[in-house]
């Protein structure tokens, strides 16, 4: 089924044009990504489809009766709300039925033979069970406790929580409303590596359509079946993942040059024919033949690369090998410990990624590492001396009227404007860029600022605290080839797998309150994590069934599945009560009902089990 037609877009702003000729179709099921480098009109397309933002030209027609998320923080109600009241509120019309049938059982209760009561009884409870009604304080729960949110989270106002923890209970309500359409824009921005992960999964199966914008390359090649790409302000359509993207666009430019050299080709033999022929008389009407065909003949444009022209490069001494950090049975924290067992050394030319929740204690290590704060225990031993660049999240977010050439100049007093214009011309600043105050800059822009002031310094070891927020992908192309060219060490914290992987030879996980330390890259370390805390998991598991019962319990994985299985059964029962073969025999409803009764006992013990599971935690 056809969710939504955008057909023939066209945008601008005054005189500049944003992008032109855009069209595609959603169908349900379609999971549809827009890439382009920062400032190409992806938002503003998303925008345009919402009605938020008005048109030059074209139409977007959706479907009758289609349902439309938009993941933005106006999707919470009040912020006055505690975070399981607002999710709640998704449910509020169920509540209000469950209310109802509850009154209705009262009534049934003081006059049993009302036969016109039982039938209004048996219709709002087949329509209750149908939208949740049974379910739904699971749903509730298992949606919060997926994007990180405990048990004794629930009952905080939401305004007591971060910018980003806002945002994933904006996802939680917007993935609980189940929309025919879901539309988001960096989907993946502050949410962890585990979280990230889950969603991908989550997101695979949903009922829905989707349509995102990404810089997450692990992420789109996940998700997506379509891609449409803003460049050089026309749109380019693709039928699969990002890695069928890569190849058929690289193919596609091939294409496209192998054709306009072969076209400048004939051009030059055409225009040498006429300039040969013309001056004489008994080949002149050949000749102008040939200038009519000049004339008529659609001349294509030169097509533009893709490559990046942002090149890095980044100065450090080379120490490869020779230790230069050790942390000893250290502990990390405020008033009670985030993270302990930290016990590793860090070697010249290590590239380490820092991974784990939010909260987990990422940052804090970075802070403990540059004395801002003390550990909690254990040691930090600086091995030789060393120049320690550390970039934190806010300096990437430049703010300020004053120009980015100021900027510069306020941190190198003795560079001149010129070589400061020469400088950031290589992070591609040009022309009218050079007099943009910081207020204005794109979040591509900011952090190319940012890199552009790191590489005026010489550091021994870089730490960076998700260096690729706000990167396009070009941009963060650019910052993986400095990175790897890099002579020195690097410590990072990022959610970005591609760009882990990339990077990372040394991988730092902390989870639920420990570390562990791999030496590789992100994928290899995932195989050995999966183990470590089903084992882990396991154990916690066995503890519990010799205190309750002996009943056998399950991971939280299972268990979901098992819900998961068990609610698409009752899903396909109900279906049976409304076909008149059915429900017109009394015997054949009465099967179903027996079975229906059976299916919900058993969810509702798996869910107690399940949320047996989380309070434990």
């Amino acid at each position: 089924m056809t969710i939504v037609n955008v057909m023939n877009l066209k945008k601008e702003f005054g005189n500049e044009l944003l992008f032109s000729d855009v069209t595609f179709t959603i169908n349900d099921k379609d999971r549809l990504a827009i890439l382009g480098n920062n400032g190409c009109g992806k938002t503003t397309l998303l925008k345009i489809i919402l009605g938020k933002e008005d048109k030059t030209k074209g139409d977007v027609v959706f479907s009758k009766g289609v349902t439309i998320g938009y993941l933005s923080q106006q999707v919470i109600q009040s912020e006055n709300n505690t975070l399981y009241q607002e999710a709640l509120l998704v449910f509020e019309d169920v509540i209000k039925m469950e209310q109802e049938l509850s009154i209705l059982e009262k009534r049934i209760s003081e006059e049993p033979t009302n036969q016109s009561l039982i039938d209004n009884y048996g219709r709002k409870q087949i329509e209750f069970a149908n939208r949740n009604g049974y379910d739904y304080p699971y749903l509730v729960t298992m949606m919060l406790s997926k994007f990180g949110f405990t048990k004794d989270q629930f009952n905080r106002p939401i305004n007591s929580f971060s910018g980003g923890e806002k945002t994933k209970m904006a996802f939680v309500k917007l993935l609980l409303l189940k929309p025919n359409l879901l539309i988001l824009d960096e989907p993946t921005n502050h949410l962890d590596v585990i979280t990230i992960e889950w969603l991908e999964n989550y997101l695979k199966s949903y009922e829905g359509a989707l349509i995102f914008v990404s810089h997450d390359r692990y992420f789109i090649n996940s998700i997506c079946n379509k891609i449409i790409e803003i460049e050089n302000q026309k749109m380019e359509y693709y039928k699969g993942n990002y890695d069928y993207y890569i190849e058929e666009k690289k193919l596609r430019y091939e294409q496209a040059l192998k054709a306009y050299n072969l076209q400048q080709k004939e051009i030059a033999r055409i225009k040498r024919f006429i300039e040969y022929y013309m001056p004489k008389p008994r080949f002149v009407s050949r000749a102008k033949d040939r200038v009519s065909k000049l004339r008529h003949m659609e001349v294509l444009d030169k097509p533009l690369s893709s490559n990046s022209t942002l090149k890095l490069n980044f100065k450090g001494d080379i120490v490869e090998g020779k230790q230069l950090i050790r942390f000893e049975d250290l502990s990390i924290g405020y008033e009670e410990p985030l993270i302990g067992g930290i016990d590793f050394t860090i070697y010249g030319r290590d590239h380490l990624a820092v991974i784990g929740n939010n909260g987990s204690g990422k940052t804090t290590f970075f802070k403990v590492i540059m004395h801002i704060i003390e550990p909690l225990k254990g040691k930090v031993t600086m091995l030789r001396e060393l120049h320690i660049g550390y970039i934190e999240q806010h300096q990437f977010d430049l703010q300020g009227s004053h120009s980015i050439v100021e900027e510069i100049h306020k941190e190198f007093p003795m560079m001149g404007e010129k070589e400061i214009c020469n400088h950031l011309g290589r992070f591609n600043f040009g022309g009218d860029d050079f007099q943009k105050s910081l207020d204005v800059l794109s979040g591509g822009e900011k952090m190319r600022v940012v890199l552009a002031k790191i590489m005026l310094n010489s550091y021994d070891i870089l730490l960076l605290d998700e260096p690729t927020n706000h990167l396009d992908m070009t941009s963060k192309q650019a910052l993986i080839s400095a990175l790897k060219d890099y002579l020195g060490t690097i410590v990072f914290i990022s959610h970005d797998r591609y760009f882990i992987d990339e990077i990372a030879n040394k991988v730092l996980l902390f989870h639920h309150k420990q570390s562990y330390y791999h030496e590789g890259n992100y994928q290899d370390f995932k195989v050995q994590e999966a183990k470590l805390f089903v084992d882990e998991e396991e154990k916690t598991i066995s503890h519990k069934v010799s205190n309750s019962k002996s009943k056998p319990h399950h991971s939280l994985n299972k268990l979901e599945s098992e819900i998961e299985k068990i609610e698409n059964k009752i899903k396909k029962l109900k279906d049976e009560q409304f076909k008149e073969e059915n429900y017109m025999d009394s015997n054949k409803m009465k099967i179903i009902d027996e079975e229906l009764n059976n299916l919900q006992k058993n969810l509702e013990t798996l869910e107690e089990e399940y949320f047996s599971i989380i309070e434990n935690e």
